[in-house]
């Protein structure tokens, strides 16, 4: 317990840590650029796609898309670091829906695609550097953008279960695509329960883009990896009230009874996925201080469990049964919530105190005066 409560310290310590606003803003433009150049890429796997269809029409679509909506956001970057790329890259952009139309054998098309695909990794090196655009806690923003971004295009593409506007609902799945092979790129060097989730939560929300469920079901599965990376790269997250947590959980799952009892699966589905990706997995890291294995057990009932019994058609009373084991053990987490707050607002003080001490010690020392 002591070299937990030490280590607590030293982060609250560490959070008083001041960052150079330049390099801050700096990375905040680059990922900027960088997210533009990745949303590019997404286009273009939407243009193979197509053209493997045999779907001219949209796949012109996503090849105007990028020098129609996201050029101009990476112009000013480009053309700073090097005046005569920024034309050529410019150019590439133009070209590639001629380049890819149906006057165009597919080979032909494949090559046009691979060379646009070469000069946006050019610009990425130019712009954002190879080092930043290796850092994996970049790579990790960069499918949280790309994630969010999906999730209104999902909600413009699809009403009712039935798909309205074609191109949006494309571009959702080109971003999530493009955001899982970044993943996959960075999932070795993360925690393996958090990659090991991630990937499930894929693999869910690939289930909801066939199935075209409903925009809020998307939204529930693509924040549920954006929440997951943000543990996974030790991000921390807003000062929310814990036991808010455990109530929200409490509800969901209460009217998770109540909607597989009347027959609506996928509304219980739903519920319960949001139980868990949207409420207990900000309650993992502090109930895990205290009582690891209640986490393990809460998250195989939860996020395995009860989602599988759902799915498979499970008997009511069984599902009410796991329910309400549950929310006999949420209660159990009722209890150690508080003492984690008790503990988090100690440590902020400490950290304030002992950063005030460092501040005024050097105050001292420079008004010592010289020998």
């Amino acid at each position: 317990m002591l070299n937990t409560k030490l280590g607590f310290i030293l982060a609250g310590i560490l959070s008083f840590a001041i960052i150079p606003a330049s390099y801050a803003e700096t990375e905040d433009e680059k990922l900027s650029f960088a997210g533009a150049l990745e949303e590019t890429l997404g286009h273009f796997w939407a243009i193979e796609k197509n053209l493997d269809d045999h779907n001219a029409e949209l796949a012109l679509v996503h090849a105007t898309h990028p020098i129609a909506e996201l050029y101009l956001s990476m112009k000013p970057e480009l053309k700073a670091a090097n005046p005569e790329f920024d034309s050529k890259i410019q150019q590439t952009l133009m070209d590639l829906g001629k380049k890819t139309g149906s006057n165009v054998t597919r080979e032909d098309a494949q090559m046009a695609i691979d060379d646009a695909k070469e000069i946006i990794q050019e610009a990425r090196v130019l712009v954002v550097g190879e080092e930043l655009s290796n850092d994996v806690t970049f790579k990790a923003k960069l499918i949280q953008g790309l994630l969010k971004t999906s999730i209104s295009e999902y909600e413009e593409g699809v009403k009712n279960g039935q798909i309205e506007m074609m191109a949006e609902f494309q571009d959702g799945s080109a971003f999530v695509w493009r955001s899982q092979q970044i993943f996959d790129e960075i999932k070795s060097n993360l925690p393996e329960h958090e990659s090991e989730e991630i990937d499930e939560f894929y693999s869910d929300l690939w289930g909801a883009y066939d199935a075209k469920t409903n925009p809020d079901q998307i939204a529930t599965f693509a924040n549920g990896i954006i929440n997951k990376l943000d543990m996974a790269i030790g991000k921390q997250t807003g000062e929310t009230d814990l036991l808010a947590y455990v109530e929200n959980i409490k509800n969901l799952l209460n009217q998770v009874k109540s909607s597989y009892a009347q027959g609506d699966k996928d509304t219980a589905q739903s519920l319960a996925t949001k139980a868990y990706l949207d409420n207990f997995e900000f309650l993992e890291k502090p109930i895990k201080e205290s009582n690891p294995e209640l986490v393990d057990e809460l998250e195989t009932m939860m996020r395995i469990e009860l989602r599988d019994m759902i799915k498979n058609d499970a008997p009511i009373s069984d599902v009410n049964r796991q329910v309400d084991d549950i929310l006999a053990k949420m209660d159990t987490v009722a209890k150690i919530v508080p003492e984690f707050g008790t503990i988090s607002m100690m440590i902020l003080v400490i950290g304030i105190v002992c950063t005030i001490a460092l501040v005024s010690k050097s105050k001292n020392m420079a008004i010592l005066p010289r020998i």
